[in-house]
């Protein structure tokens, strides 16, 4: 896109503070030179251009360009750029291009072989700093300038006719006559010739026509959407046409030069996998007589491709009714690639800073070339990225890919469903020992790249949806979330496959344990046997109905394998802690000959539960609680919460909830009969703040009071108790300091060994 010299690069907020960082340039000196930060600027020549690149992360707040010449400085506008033959621009990978003319203003030429122009790139930086970086460009002419040449540019269109005899005419002219002596006519091809209109030089410049002589060239340059150009259609393609002739007055006679030029104004398309650009094979109105092609040639990015390099890359160019072809294909070196959600698809577009030069031959001109900048960009269209899963590795693993996604995608989160628990990685949180999903990044020689993930099929959250028959069939279900900077947005692709492996049955019953969000689930694999002859233990206790009725296990036989699935606060697990993280929960499991009694297979398996709130009584005397404190109208401050005994804190909070851990002997805890048991007694308060401190009146908290009660046979301390969720009989809004009790009745499974 072209750049408007007078809008930030980065947003400056008001328009106030706008106008007054433009002051603030304008009126800053420049006469000290800033050092220029290495890599900064990188400069090249290009056919018979200039051209410059600036880093994005130079731009500052605001940049301009400015020239320096016998008058001093001046910045460039908008409207002296398509003038004087200068572009600006925005890459599609952010930086600046400058591109200016070897015919422009302010260009000095040698011996019209040699071309320099002196020009500052000036910036405000983020401190508020005006930095001034002068810049001496050269290059030198590759070639021999054609009779003809024609420039289609971003932002305006050029004619540079080569013609020995106007430069001997200048000189044997007076120099305050020039003007007087030369005049331009325009003409539209539906007019008869004398409804041209005929124009002074000082006259066409003030409609944006530059006239100038420069040694022995012609040169015509004009603004697109100039007000005496013409808009037509050649092969389907819009044309933006000027038809201008220079008028030379010659003592009593006129040479007339034809300064006609025309320029393709079609965008690029997306064409299947391709970027496609088109342009009429014969411009009809600048050829004149039989038309003898001599060539074509491609670039982007500054950088002439050789035909082999055109091949190497995919582009091609083609002729296809009357129209030259170009195509490059989506995310070929060159070409950039940008990222954007469509109706909540990811979707790309690609965009390529290309220059097309071709060459002709007619009965007017000896050789025209006709040169094209375009900075091409196609519509985002829709993208679904590919999934390819690959088999599992001698280690166990399964390994699969995801993507391509353009540079400015990021992965943040992916969640596998396997049937348990869900296996989930964030890029916030991943750390170099993570063993459950490993991500990493593949790039590509475009600059794209995709993710591929790896994960052991034998972990406890991967459970076969089916066994048997020789194999295991998984079905996995993968979601994705990806960012797109530096916008923000977010989005989200999901997919679902089955995946079998080979499954060899066990010649002796082997245990395997996994986790699903509210249980463990214990697999037995004993192979297809007509016959089980082997019994279950669970922490030393048979496998009978009377513990499946107790415990509330869910069993599930299947041709290999038989599947026990045990409730995560079942009195069949073991407690083994309780943190703000979760509830991590165990069971031993044995497989016995029943004949033998011989122990085939033994299995120690943790899970850890996910619980918001938690009340644990411990069969060693302790009570540990987390609680959400945020119930109350304001919400309460976990962090300064305590029990009865001030001094006892919780042992670690976070922004909601705060977990307690203490014995029945200390922080305070009440001790009082009820029947054949003992009942201990805490509460988790939260102190009021009152104002002022002497004379309280008023307070700023919420009250918080919530009772945590244990019961014990009075003989045995050994009852381990859980009552999840805490919150299930008590409203933690707003409220007087009455204490509520909580009972144990209804929320709590109690199972004395």
């Amino acid at each position: 896109m072209s750049v408007k010299f007078w809008e930030t690069v980065l947003s400056c907020g008001q328009a106030v503070q706008w106008v007054s960082l433009v002051v603030l340039l304008l009126v800053s000196p420049l006469c000290v030179p800033s050092p220029s930060p290495p890599g900064m600027f990188h400069t090249k020549c290009i056919e018979r251009h200039f051209w410059l690149s600036v880093r994005s992360s130079f731009l500052g707040l605001m940049f301009r360009f400015a020239f320096e010449d016998q008058n001093g400085f001046h910045f460039l506008s908008n409207q002296e750029a398509s003038f004087c033959g200068y572009t600006v621009l925005i890459s599609g990978v952010g930086e600046v291009v400058f591109r200016a003319s070897f015919l422009g203003c302010h260009v000095h030429s040698k011996r019209g072989t040699d071309y320099h122009l002196h020009l500052w790139f000036v910036n405000l930086q983020s401190d508020g700093k005006v930095a001034a970086y002068p810049l001496q460009l050269h290059c030198s002419l590759q070639g021999q300038w054609s009779t003809r040449e024609i420039v289609c540019e971003e932002n305006y269109m050029e004619v540079s006719i080569q013609q020995s005899l106007l430069s001997g005419t200048s000189k044997t002219e007076k120099k305050g006559d020039d003007e007087a002596d030369i005049t331009v006519m325009f003409s539209t091809e539906d007019r008869p010739p004398e409804q041209a209109r005929v124009l002074s030089l000082t006259e066409a410049a003030a409609l944006g026509y530059h006239i100038s002589q420069r040694g022995s060239h012609l040169v015509f340059r004009c603004p697109y959407s100039s007000p005496l150009s013409q808009s037509v259609k050649e092969r389907g393609v819009d044309l933006e046409i000027v038809r201008a002739t220079i008028l030379y007055r010659l003592r009593s006679n006129f040479l007339a030069v034809d300064t006609t030029v025309a320029c393709a104004q079609n965008e690029a398309t997306a064409d299947g996998p391709d970027l496609l650009w088109t342009v009429p094979y014969v411009l009809s109105p600048l050829v004149h007589g039989q038309f003898r092609d001599r060539g074509m040639r491609m670039g982007v990015n500054g950088w002439t491709l050789s035909e082999p390099e055109n091949a190497e890359r995919g582009f091609k160019v083609g002729l296809q009714e009357g129209r030259v072809e170009i195509r490059i294909p989506f995310g070929a070196h060159g070409g950039h690639l940008k990222s954007g959600v469509l109706r909540g698809q990811y979707s790309q577009s690609m965009s390529v800073d290309l220059f097309f030069t071709r060459q002709w031959e007619d009965e007017r001109w000896p050789l025209t070339q006709h040169r094209s900048f375009r900075l091409l960009k196609t519509p985002f269209i829709p993208q679904v990225p590919v999934f390819t899963s690959k088999a599992v590795s001698s280690k166990g693993l399964f390994s699969f890919t995801v993507g391509s996604f353009a540079a400015d995608v990021s992965l943040q989160k992916v969640t596998v469903d396997g049937g348990g628990d869900l296996l989930t990685w964030t890029w916030s949180h991943q750390t170099q020992h993570d063993t459950d999903l490993s991500v990493s990044r593949l790039s590509h020689s475009n600059g794209s790249h995709s993710y591929q993930l790896r994960f052991p099929l034998s972990h406890t959250k991967i459970i076969p949806e089916f066994v048997g028959g020789g194999y295991k069939v998984y079905s996995l279900s993968f979601s994705f979330t990806l960012i797109i900077s530096p916008s923000g947005e977010v989005f989200y692709h999901q997919v679902t496959i089955e995946h079998s492996i080979e499954y060899a049955a066990p010649s002796s019953p082997k245990l395997e344990g996994k986790c699903t969000d509210s249980s463990l689930l214990v697999l037995l694999h004993h192979g297809a046997q007509a016959e089980l002859q082997w019994e279950l233990f669970l922490a030393g206790r048979k496998l009978d109905w009377d513990l499946v009725e107790m415990g509330g296990f869910l069993l599930k036989a299947e041709d290999d394998y038989m599947s026990v699935e045990i409730p995560s606060y079942s009195p069949g697990m073991h407690f083994e802690e309780l943190t703000l993280q979760g509830l991590v929960s165990g069971v031993e499991v044995s497989v016995v000959d029943s004949v033998s009694l011989k122990v085939e297979d033994t299995l120690v398996h943790k899970c850890t539960f996910p619980a918001r709130e938690l009340f644990v009584c411990l069969p060693e005397g302790r009570m540990v609680a987390v609680v959400d404190t945020t119930h109350t109208i304001p919400p309460t401050h976990p962090n300064r919460t305590t029990l009865l005994d001030h001094s006892c804190v919780p042992m670690e909070t976070d922004s909601a909830r705060a977990l307690f851990s203490f014995s029945l002997d200390s922080c305070g805890t009440t001790v009082t009969t009820e029947g054949s048991f003992l009942v201990y007694e805490n509460q988790i308060s939260y102190r009021q703040e009152f104002l002022p401190v002497d004379d309280p009146l008023i307070h700023r908290d919420s009250p918080y009071r919530l009772t945590l009660q244990c019961r014990y046979p009075a003989n045995d301390t050994r009852t381990f108790a859980i009552r999840h969720p805490l919150n299930s009989s008590v409203n933690l809004t707003a409220m007087s300091a009455k204490r509520r009790h909580r009972e144990a009745a209804n929320t709590s499974v109690c199972l004395k060994p």
